[in-house]
């Protein structure tokens, strides 16, 4: 996970927080019923949703980035054990240099 969505993580974290505490419910917590819904519920429940679709958001944003480093080839000198190695370690034809 890059650095930038470490930081949006830990910002939708805090306003999260301040958004679902009391400064912010007491504004809400009026007998006005939109749709017959007390308000306060609805404010509860829309920005509960918006906190869950800006985090799928920066996730997925997120895991584009590491996709693409998965991709990579390893680095030289690296080890290869992967399927094809593995088979060739158990019919006998590996070389000195693929043996354990």
């Amino acid at each position: 996970m890059r650095q930038q969505s470490k930081e949006y993580l830990v910002i939708l974290f805090i306003v999260g927080v301040l958004a679902l505490n009391y400064p912010l419910l007491d504004l809400f917590d009026q007998p006005w019923m939109p749709f017959g819904v007390p308000l306060l519920y609805l404010y509860l429940y829309l920005m509960w949703f918006v906190l869950i679709v800006l985090l799928i958001v920066v996730v997925q944003h997120s895991e584009v980035g590491g996709a693409d480093q998965a991709k990579a080839p390893p680095p030289e000198g690296a080890s290869r054990s992967g399927p094809e190695t593995v088979e060739r370690r158990r019919s006998g034809d590996a070389g000195p240099a693929e043996l354990p």
